[in-house]
């Protein structure tokens, strides 16, 4: 599954990046000197000495190559709600090209650690972290542990949802919303507009927001048959497509 089919895309943009600096050492202090060559005119060299760097590959860090090439650094990626259904998938399917680091972002820890080793996500491709949108505390909590583990980020998509059309009575978040808003439309809202700020640092070229409305696509709910219906082949009946094939 690719994510670039998914409808709702965001482009920030680059940042610049900086070259290191080169060492210079003097020959002169290692030649023998005699008391007739102070008399003379003496031509003294310079060397330039440049050690080979030693670069930790890490999803915040970009690779040095000799030349002073820059090869593409692993992009990090935040997917809510990645323990089940599409964004578990999304979550492997990213994880498998080596390329993305994947933040799985969940309400249940436990369910979301398991899920991923279930699904044969390998070891360090990905970090579980809690997230519950239904708590604008606990985004914003989010939001701080995400910076303090210093990953930069690329991609954020915005999965998680609750569909629940047979309750008999609302339930609510603990901010006192109706359940489905807050977790679909606020707890995203929020975390979208605080993360922000990291995504227009980020120096990766695929760098966007995708916001996911996946019930669209099920024919099978009431949702899927709203018209006019969405066809997830082509993405006909979603909107906000003009700038999908335009972002970076």
């Amino acid at each position: 599954m690719a994510l670039q089919l998914l409808p709702s895309t965001l482009s920030v943009p680059k940042k610049g990046s900086s070259m290191g600096a080169v060492a210079v050492k003097d020959t002169a202090a290692f030649l023998g000197v005699s008391s007739k060559a102070k008399k003379a005119s003496l031509a003294v060299r310079t060397q330039v000495a440049t050690a080979p760097s030693s670069v930790t590959t890490s999803p915040g860090s970009a690779v040095a190559k000799p030349g002073g090439k820059k090869t593409l650094r692993q992009g990090v990626v935040v997917i809510t709600g990645a323990s089940s259904g599409l964004g578990l998938a999304a979550a492997k399917a990213l994880a498998e090209t080596g390329k993305w680091h994947v933040v799985m972002a969940c309400r249940d820890f436990l369910k979301a650690s398991k899920a991923a080793k279930a699904a044969g996500m390998a070891d360090g491709s990905y970090t579980v972290m809690h997230l519950d949108l239904a708590s604008l505390d606990s985004v914003r909590q989010f939001v701080d542990a995400f910076r303090r583990a210093e990953m930069p980020l690329d991609v954020l998509v915005c999965n998680a949802a609750i569909y629940r059309p047979t309750a008999r009575t609302p339930t609510f978040t603990a901010d006192g919303h109706e359940m489905s808003v807050g977790v679909n439309h606020l707890g995203h809202f929020l975390l979208a507009r605080l993360l922000m700020e990291d995504l227009q640092k980020s120096d990766y070229p695929s760098r966007r927001m995708v916001i996911v409305g996946s019930i669209t696509g099920n024919s099978n709910t009431l949702a899927g048959n709203v018209p006019p219906k969405a066809s997830l082949g082509d993405l006909r009946g979603l909107a906000g497509l003009a700038s999908v094939g335009e972002s970076a």
